[in-house]
Formats: structure tokens, C-alpha cells, sequence
């Protein structure tokens, strides 16, 4: 599935080392009020949406006492830890549409 940001969990209490991190990275904040990246503190705990432009692309975070469930996905020689895509659908609206028009396009090729 496409995506325009890369979207993460993180930890409250890890939430300085993300800011060294978003720092190191020229990590400008989204400003809704501008509706564009900069203006805005870097730090999580700043009033503001959870979401950044780095060097290496956009950034959502979620923001939580503890990280959610994962699982391990290989690509190649590397491992991920992901949420489970059934927890993704359940959790978000936009996901649980492409998941259904993909399922949709894939039931109706198959036959």
C-alpha cells in the first residue's frame, strides 16, 4: 500500500531521545495552522499534531504509555516489527478501505 509518511509508535517516556532523534534529522513539525512543516517545537509534548518532515521523509507518531502488540515481518535479510494488519483495519478507517477494495480487486480476479 502506498503511504506519504512513515507512521511509528513511540513511547512517552522515550519521547526525549525522539526529539534528539527528529533533531538530528532537520525534523520540522506540522503547523495546521499554516498548513505546513516548521514553526512548531519539535518536542511530542508540544501542543500539535504527531507529525514531522525529516530528511528522510514524513513521520507520524503515536504517542503511548506502552507499544502495542507486534509481530516480525522479513523483507529480504531484515526484520520489521509491525503491528498486525488486523489490528491496523480495526484502528484505522482509511486503512480498512484499501483493505477491502484490495480484497474486492483480488476476489474478482481469482474467479
Amino acid at each position: 500500500m502506498p503511504t506519504d509518511a512513515v507512521e511509528i509508535a513511540v513511547r512517552w517516556r522515550d519521547s526525549a531521545r525522539f526529539t534528539a532523534w527528529l533533531d538530528a534529522a532537520y525534523g520540522q513539525r506540522w503547523n495546521a495552522r499554516w498548513s505546513e512543516f516548521g514553526g512548531l517545537r519539535l518536542e511530542p509534548e508540544e501542543p500539535g499534531e504527531h507529525r514531522w518532515q525529516t530528511r528522510y521523509g514524513q513521520l507520524r507518531a503515536q504517542m503511548c504509555e506502552e507499544l502495542p502488540e507486534a509481530i516480525e515481518v522479513r523483507q529480504g535479510h531484515r526484520s520489521y516489527r509491525v503491528v498486525p494488519l488486523v489490528a491496523v483495519e480495526l484502528t484505522d478507517p482509511r486503512a480498512a478501505e484499501l483493505l477491502r477494495r484490495h480484497r474486492q480487486r483480488t476476489a474478482g480476479s481469482a474467479g
